[in-house]
């Protein structure tokens, strides 16, 4: 019966509040709109550097005359390493005959030996998963090896990526902190208004009960807790229909014949986690203010 009471008194102070509260709600809805928005934008810029990296190749150099051992030590460094997604080895002969290919030569005549004048390469791929320490630990051991004389990669793309993965860690960080603030100053204020202005019907509730200033709580939490969820889905709807309607444009512009980019929908994990930190940080803030106002209920008494 007790938490039956609790729930129905919540349930009348959303509504007799429901002004200050649909405010709160438009706040925490604007929020979490640009904050899941912000990440999906995120996300699809780091999965489009990664497309661009896992879809360009980079070339192994090997030295000319290298020995067979020294081949073989490289490949086995390039085939341990996790980041690498697929690699193949071009011998002199193979890369050779690719040119001929090419540039339609006619060398049939000419007596040339192609590991004399070419070198062996590795073709290399890239995984998604790769960051700036994963190819720096790789680049150093290739650097050990003896058959190795050089790689070819785009190095802004490569730079480029690596930096928008650090600096997203550190952006998340800081929207998280602006979530955290936010939900606890919406929350804290929109229920500091709305108990003061049921003051006196709250004190006479409590006395009437013959309960205790405690459990004014209770009802007032789960109205802040009604308004973030309110509010949270509203954001999360708005997002989602506007992460649709971005989709097929995003897809079109960063799109090309021989390149396709297929944009990612905002991510679940990112939904639970802007939930819980609105939750959290709301209901601490909805928790503050009700202590503070317990509190000079109980020095009013006391004096």
């Amino acid at each position: 019966m007790r938490e039956a009471f609790f729930i129905k008194r919540a349930y009348v102070n959303f509504f007799r509040n429901r002004h200050n509260n649909f405010s709160s709600i438009i706040n925490v809805a604007v929020v979490s709109f640009f904050a899941l928005f912000l990440l999906f934008i995120l996300e699809n810029a780091i999965g489009f550097v990664e497309k661009l990296i896992s879809n360009n190749s980079a070339i192994i150099i090997l030295k000319v005359n290298s020995s067979p051992d020294d081949e073989k030590v490289l490949n086995d460094i390039i085939q341990g390493e996790k980041s690498i997604e697929s690699f193949r080895f071009i011998s002199p002969k193979e890369a050779f005959s690719e040119l001929n290919t090419a540039f339609s030569l006619n060398t049939g005549s000419i007596d040339i030996e192609p590991e004399k004048i070419l070198p062996a390469v590795f073709e290399i791929r890239f995984s998604k998963s790769l960051n700036s320490e994963a190819y720096n630990r790789f680049l150093k051991r290739l650097n050990e090896c003896n058959a190795f004389k050089e790689i070819r990669i785009n190095m802004d793309i490569l730079e480029m990526s690596f930096k928008i993965k650090r600096y997203s860690i550190f952006f998340r960080i800081i929207l998280y902190i602006i979530l955290c603030i936010s939900s606890f100053y919406i929350l804290s204020n929109t229920i500091g208004l709305n108990l003061n202005n049921n003051r006196r019907e709250e004190i006479e509730l409590v006395e009437l009960l013959g309960g205790d200033y405690m459990d004014i709580r209770i009802p007032y939490i789960l109205e802040g807790l009604l308004v973030i969820g309110i509010g949270f889905g509203l954001g999360l709807a708005v997002a989602i229909s506007g992460a649709y309607l971005f989709i097929p444009v995003i897809s079109s512009v960063l799109s090309s014949k021989v390149f396709s980019f297929s944009p990612v929908m905002i991510r679940e994990i990112d939904v639970i986690a802007i939930f819980s930190i609105l939750v959290l940080s709301g209901f601490f803030g909805v928790v503050r203010f009700i202590r503070r106002f317990i509190r000079g209920l109980y020095e009013e008494n006391s004096i």
